[in-house]
């Protein structure tokens, strides 16, 4: 019975059929509030098999913080992952790391695809690659950061970070 500006605080709906939860904190077959935990859930906060929102995770996400196994956001986690910043398996994004990593400025990965690509195998205007990761990367670290400002000099720093992050 409480509400928030006409929106209940908790609102729990499921069984068979499409049971819709709407509310503050929702639970229910479908599901929409700021919290929203269910098969298909879209809030702020989204933890469903297929969810949206602003952080979402389940099966098949899409938010500005998605993981899933297929995510699609700005910073994506997952088996496939495409957004701005992505990490997964396969990895598409403008900074990219993953298994095979597509990215339209920089990646890192196994199969790195990217103008700056570093990997065991690179497809890249300038790149570095590497077959035995404890002998390189600390050396290797810094010439690929220097490669990518080489590139994009204008390039903004959160990029080369997530790229380098797990060097």
């Amino acid at each position: 019975e409480t509400k928030i500006k006409n929106l209940p605080l908790v609102c729990i709906s499921v069984g068979v059929g499409a049971k819709t939860a709407k509310g503050f904190f929702a639970v229910g077959n479908v599901s929409v509030g700021v919290i929203a935990i269910g098969l298909i859930a879209a809030g702020g906060f989204a933890l469903g098999l297929v969810s949206l929102g602003l952080i979402a995770l389940g099966c098949i996400a899409a938010g500005f913080l998605s993981t899933a196994g297929i995510s699609v956001g700005i910073i994506s986690i997952g088996g496939i992952a495409i957004g701005v910043f992505s990490l997964g398996g396969i990895a598409l994004g403008v900074a990219s790391v993953g298994g095979l990593a597509i990215g339209s400025q920089v990646s890192f990965g196994g199969l790195s695809i990217a103008p700056v690509a570093m990997g065991i195998i690179t497809k890249a205007d300038v790149s570095l690659s590497f077959i035995d990761l404890t002998e390189t990367l600390n050396v290797q670290k810094e010439q690929f950061t220097a490669l990518i400002y080489e590139k994009y000099p204008d390039i903004w720093k959160p990029f080369v970070d997530w790229v380098t992050m797990l060097l």
